[in-house]
């Protein structure tokens, strides 16, 4: 198999598990949208899927529901430890009543307290961050930035459109000629499943490509990049949504 950047980075995504997915701190409309889009495309993969973006969202892309895929922070990536000294734990157990999830210790020749207990946080559970137009590591999201332990112990990748120097990875995947990220990203979904596609994501992708073509009325608009958009519109997105959002 030919092992270029694009083919190390879809061997890459296939065998991870958690996945972090950010921008720049300064993004652009086609990062917000492809960070988006492939947050909900590696969570329907079965993927755990976290996009961190620690900025303010453009008012021009309430219609993705970005709150619904974006995070500010990075505090859903690190378990919650609970420690107990074993020697007074008998079993442990839990259930789940309508939207509370209980834990039940119960102790072996002793009582147990809330004095009895540790509380502390795990480590971060990344095992590929993906950075989406960022050209160097000190431009990663703030959030992200603020834990180097994330970049030091995980995979990270780089995606980069245009000509931009691409520095950030320790895998840099990097298309001159293409119009967009969501252009790259939608060129290796079939790789990972066929139809994987969903209208969602679809509206996502093409508001990235709607974006940095202009609506198709500048250099980045190629014969592939319209071919790719009637797919995106056939798999359902909204063109008329982006359209009238995208003034």
């Amino acid at each position: 198999m030919e092992n270029n950047p694009k083919t190390q980075v879809i061997e890459r995504l296939k065998e991870a598990q958690n996945v972090l997915i950010t921008v720049s701190n300064n993004p652009s409309v086609d990062q917000l949208s492809a960070a988006v889009g492939f947050t909900l495309m590696m969570n329907k993969l079965g993927k755990h899927a976290t996009a961190v973006f620690s900025g303010e969202i453009p008012s021009t892309l309430e219609f993705l529901k970005p709150e619904d895929t974006l995070e500010s922070n990075t505090d859903s990536l690190r378990d919650f430890i609970i420690s107990l000294d074993k020697a007074k734990a008998d079993k442990l157990r839990y259930k789940v009543e309508e939207n509370v999830v209980k834990i039940f210790i119960t102790p072996y020749k002793t009582s147990i307290s809330d004095q009895d207990l540790v509380f502390s946080q795990g480590d971060f559970n990344v095992d590929v961050v993906v950075a989406l137009g960022v050209d160097q590591r000190d431009h990663i999201d703030q959030a992200i930035m603020a834990h180097g332990r994330i970049l030091h112990d995980a995979t990270v990748i780089g995606v980069m459109a245009g000509q931009a120097p691409l520095d950030v990875g320790s895998i840099n995947w990097q298309e001159p000629a293409a119009s967009s990220l969501c252009e790259m990203l939608v060129s290796i979904s079939e790789a990972f499943q066929s139809g994987l596609l969903d209208g969602q994501m679809a509206t996502a992708y093409l508001t990235g490509i709607v974006s940095e073509t202009e609506r198709f009325s500048n250099e980045k608009t190629s014969p592939k990049v319209m071919t790719m958009s009637a797919q995106l519109m056939a798999a359902g997105a909204n063109q008329q949504l982006i359209a009238t959002e995208l003034m």
